[in-house]
């Protein structure tokens, strides 16, 4: 996902959905954090980002439909 214009609006946005996600833990974020070894610390941070990514795809999407 990479919109044709950055701005900081959506760059707000794509941080406050990473930080929605990696707080609260939807499933699977929460699981992939047992992983050993500390790929689970690194596991989740990545699907947390997959999420938010998705999201912000969805909103921007939207945004552009307005």
């Amino acid at each position: 996902f990479i919109p044709f214009t950055f701005s900081w609006q959506l760059i707000l946005a794509g941080f406050l959905l990473f930080r929605l996600f990696d707080i609260w833990k939807p499933y699977p974020i929460d699981s992939l954090q047992s992983l050993p070894a500390g790929i689970g610390v690194c596991a989740d941070d990545i699907l947390a980002g997959v999420y938010a990514g998705a999201c912000l795809s969805i909103i921007y999407a939207i945004s552009l439909s307005l």
